[in-house]
């Protein structure tokens, strides 16, 4: 008989754990109060010059303030309440202040004393000085409580900050709470902000040219015997990574299992795919192989169901299986040997899948050309385009994220 075992070591570290897990949520962005976009100037560390003994500014703005900035346009706060100003009068003179505290969410910049940011809806010219940063405890990802004040209201204080900003930052809000850094530089934005128009082009001509609403697949047409072909890994693939699905769209396409196939994972494992979840290592570089059966041997299939006899199963060959009479393959000789050399290819398609195999680390968003898309976009529904562009498009997403 069967009996619940409780743990008591488990349910302590799970619950110790559950609220880091919310730190790294999307849903983190949207507890508590709402978020306000400010203009943040945060100190530039290696940039910046003080007193090595006492740690003293003699200026905060000017020709003789030792402060450099990283500008960061559209920073979130949260929890930036209503600004009262108070006056004190101990010295006996008019002395107007306004004070406040607010929120930094974690995994976006960590703040110091002497940053500054200007909050971009209000109307007036302010300029706020950050005057102490809490920490939350001893987490590396936490959150920071700030305090800050009302620095200034002059064009002159906007002037110098421009002028001892080295470098503008932007922050992608859509990426506030993911493991993707939002703060990017501004170029890289409007590169990366390229790069996923040119993405999402890609899965809607992938979708118009190959997708087949019956069957809930994509299929190759192969002109020459009048076949279509139907690649079960390839399925899965882009099931498991949501590869033909628009980031942040109502329009999702759930694909499932189309075969009851006991050696899926195995036909899986020799595929392609898991060459390329795996980082496209030199060392398992082949040319993968394929088979084509019959779809009517798949008797609970909706292929054998509807009749569409002319559908064709690809499965994946393990190299160690291969006979003579195996002469499919996804990689060409020539496409074969590209990869495996040291030339950098023609194509934009294959320097890319170069890249990503022989310089996986210092692969970066300015690897990526704007004219991928047009090998789908401009050509016609080639056997190439069918396999290369869900690689394309993992690739693709997974340097996004790296960056």
């Amino acid at each position: 008989m069967s009996s619940l075992i409780f743990n008591e070591e488990a349910m302590i570290n799970g619950n110790i754990f559950k609220y880091e897990s919310r730190l790294k949520s999307h849903t983190m962005k949207y507890l508590g109060e709402s978020a306000l976009l400010v203009t943040y100037y945060n100190i530039r560390d290696n940039a910046t010059t003080v007193d090595r003994g006492l740690q003293d500014i003699a200026e905060l703005f000017g020709n003789k303030s030792p402060l450099r900035f990283n500008k960061i346009e559209n920073f979130p706060i949260y929890g930036f309440g209503q600004a009262n100003p108070s006056n004190t009068d101990e010295l006996v003179i008019e002395d107007i202040t306004i004070e406040g505290e607010c929120i930094i969410l974690p995994s976006t910049i960590v703040p110091n004393p002497n940053d500054f940011f200007t909050v971009n809806h209000l109307k007036m010219k302010a300029v706020f000085q950050i005057i102490d940063v809490q920490y939350d405890s001893m987490k590396p990802e936490g959150y920071y409580k700030i305090r800050y004040r009302l620095q200034s209201t002059s064009d002159e204080t906007l002037l110098n900050l421009s002028q001892q900003t080295v470098e503008t930052y932007y922050t992608d809000l859509d990426a506030v709470g993911s493991v993707i850094n939002p703060v990017i530089q501004k170029d890289d934005f409007v590169k990366r902000s390229q790069i996923q128009q040119m993405v999402n082009k890609m899965i809607q001509s992938y979708h118009s040219v190959f997708y087949n609403e019956r069957h809930n697949c994509f299929l190759y047409e192969h002109l020459p015997d009048c076949t279509r072909w139907f690649d079960v890994c390839g399925n899965e693939f882009i099931a498991k990574h949501g590869i033909m699905n628009i980031e942040n769209s109502s329009k999702v396409i759930v694909l499932h299992s189309k075969l009851r196939n006991n050696k899926l994972t195995l036909h899986y494992n020799n595929s392609i795919y898991t060459w390329i979840e795996l980082g496209c290592s030199l060392q398992m570089l082949q040319k993968f192989y394929f088979s084509l059966n019959p779809s009517e041997d798949f008797i609970e299939s909706s292929f054998a169901r509807w009749g569409d006899n002319d559908i064709q199963i690809m499965h994946p060959i393990n190299p160690n299986n291969r006979t003579v009479n195996d002469h499919l393959s996804i990689f060409t000789e020539e496409t074969f040997n590209t990869f495996a050399g040291s030339i950098i290819p023609s194509t934009v398609d294959e320097q890319l899948i170069w890249k990503y195999i022989h310089q996986p680390t210092s692969i970066s968003i300015h690897d990526i050309s704007l004219t991928i898309a047009d090998m789908l976009l401009l050509s016609s529904p080639h056997f190439r385009v069918y396999m290369y562009t869900p690689i394309l498009i993992y690739i693709i997403r997974k340097i996004l994220r790296m960056n």
